[in-house]
């Protein structure tokens, strides 16, 4: 029997364009409330698609309010969370989900990596039990998706001997420090000392070099995976050659150190004006043309070696013009609406704090493709 649920949707963005008209229509949910700091926008949204199913409201929500936050919760009386704010309010919104006796559901993993077994908000585990409420964490193309593929993979093998993932042209970010399993071990690399070049079986990614990278899926496994011993996720980077006149402008005086006063209230003094400048250039960067992801799993089935790669693409310059946000965020869109027609229908209920990966990842899988996410799978 499907209960029916008030869902609340913090954050009005992208995301939650592209979500509010597909969760409409999930026979379970009774009204959608939509919050942000622009009440405006929350308006906006409400204007393009009311009438056209559950009711929808908005309001205005400044989650650094904590008296506010908590008077529009207790107004609105939610039974689902879902949390489109910046990862860094995670456990702020997990809490308040536990004092009004909601489930919740983000897309990102807060401190994943060392000294946690996953991420930060596992913390929270006892109290959502005690609670017999459901928080789901890092509903999203990574490692959400990603890993889901390697698990709906597992079913064809007798045993999985590795995982790798490749992402390519899907961020600007200059991989950081690596950190891959080896044989069931982490094993850590410096920065871009590990590289590939995809080859002629990888079709449109054809030459592409990618680094091996950090990313949350390795903590997937580790937790959720220890069957798979060896896993690596690469990421594709090109560093663009921009001439460097921070040395010259030193050695003519030019970034002093010394404040100027702008208005009576503001003061900057040359170098921290160049230093934001040369930052608002690398936040800048714009990522054009075909992109995607996937994973070469490899083991062996019925007692003879098999090597496939499932992958997605799609074109980052028809994603922003079709859906006004990256490719990147339109992957975090599909994982977030499957999780959320999931744990609406009652279909995610375990009780306590999980990652997608925890469930039938058939099911999310079956749910990101129904919404429009084609995989491919091509024999290596």
């Amino acid at each position: 029997m499907v209960v029916m649920k008030k869902i609340l949707i913090l954050g009005c963005n992208g995301i939650t364009d592209f979500i509010v008209p597909k969760i409409m229509g999930i026979v379970a949910i009774t009204e959608i409330i939509i919050a942000s700091r622009d009440k405006a926008e929350c308006d906006k949204l409400r204007n393009k698609f009311s009438g056209k199913g559950p009711r929808i409201t908005t309001a205005r929500m400044d989650i650094e309010n904590e008296q506010g936050t908590r008077m529009m919760l207790s107004i609105t009386n939610p039974d689902i969370i879902v949390n489109l704010l910046p990862i860094k309010y995670c456990m702020t919104v997990m809490k308040l989900a536990l004092e009004v006796k909601a489930d919740y559901i983000d897309g990102g993993l807060y401190e994943c990596g060392e000294g946690d077994l996953l991420s930060k908000q596992f913390s929270l585990f006892a109290e959502f039990r005690s609670a017999q409420k459901t928080a789901i964490t890092g509903c999203s193309f990574s490692p959400a998706l990603l890993t889901s593929l390697v698990k709906n993979a597992m079913n064809d093998y007798d045993a999985l001997a590795s995982a790798e993932f490749y992402e390519v042209n899907l961020s600007a970010d200059e991989p950081g420090e690596a950190v891959a399993l080896e044989d069931g071990k982490v094993v850590k690399y410096d920065a871009q000392s590990v590289s590939i070049k995809l080859d002629e079986n990888f079709g449109q990614f054809k030459g592409t070099s990618l680094y091996l990278s950090d990313n949350p899926v390795i903590q997937d496994f580790i937790k959720e995976i220890p069957g798979v011993p060896n896993v690596k996720y690469y990421v594709s980077y090109e560093a663009e050659e921009e001439e460097d006149f921070t040395p010259e402008l030193t050695r003519l005086g030019m970034l002093s150190d010394e404040p100027v006063q702008i208005t009576p209230e503001v003061s900057i003094s040359p170098k921290q004006f160049w230093e934001k400048l040369l930052e608002s250039r690398k936040t800048e960067k714009t990522i054009n043309g075909v992109c995607g992801a996937g994973v070469v799993v490899e083991g062996t089935y019925r007692g003879t070696p098999k090597k496939e790669f499932v992958y997605f693409t799609s074109d980052n310059d028809l994603c922003m013009e079709q859906y006004g946000m990256t490719s990147m965020m339109l992957y975090n869109s599909y994982a977030l609406l499957s999780g959320v027609t999931l744990l609406c229908m009652g279909r995610w209920d375990k009780k306590g704090v999980f990652t997608p990966i925890a469930f039938d990842s058939e099911q999310f899988i079956s749910g990101i493709r129904n919404n429009g996410l084609y995989f491919q799978t091509k024999e290596l």
